[in-house]
């Protein structure tokens, strides 16, 4: 009977033990009241710098302010795991999740979207990787291979489609209904 009771004891040792490190290693908390980005998976994907890169290089490889999206514009464009330029490590077979920062100047509103970008290699490998059975993504894009200008072009259609799809007058805020 005392072996059992020093058995369950230590369990209980070893299991404050490890709460204590999870917490004494983990990231502080944020309070309601913080001006921080609501969702970490997207705080610092957007703190791309192009080191060693001429001030006409990096103007070439922002995401460029579309006039053709009309009251919405692109802010900030990254993927979640590589950097948009130079891009991922085999441009014919990589999965990963495109996030744009959206302005609307009319409203002064900002959001966060995201789109699935992939090669078929990439999703194969990412399925394989995960040992999933099925992939869903409601915005998926499937490219041959690595094109940041392909890229773009394609998401900011997609932006200017659904921004077309929804009547608001050019000159005034969404209204509530």
């Amino acid at each position: 009977m005392n072996s059992h009771f020093e058995l369950l004891l230590f369990a209980l040792l070893a299991l404050v033990f490890y709460s204590l490190l999870r917490l004494a290693f983990s990231k502080p908390s944020r309070s309601l009241g913080d001006d921080a980005s609501p969702d970490l998976r997207f705080q610092g994907r957007f703190d791309h710098t192009f080191v060693g890169a001429s001030e006409e290089q990096r103007k070439r490889d922002e995401a460029p302010v579309s006039d053709d999206l009309g009251r919405v514009r692109v802010v900030k464009f990254n993927f979640e795991h590589f950097d948009a330029v130079p891009g991922p490590v085999d441009p014919e077979c990589f999965a990963d999740e495109l996030i744009l920062e959206l302005y609307d100047s009319v409203s002064d509103f900002r959001w966060t979207v995201s789109y699935v970008i992939a090669t078929p290699k990439g999703i194969s490998k990412r399925m394989d990787d995960e040992d999933w059975n099925f992939l869903y993504a409601t915005e998926i894009f499937l490219v041959r291979r690595y094109d940041l200008e392909l890229i773009r072009r394609a998401v900011y259609g997609r932006i200017k489609e659904l921004h077309d799809s929804v009547a608001l007058d050019p000159e005034q805020p969404p209204m509530r209904a």
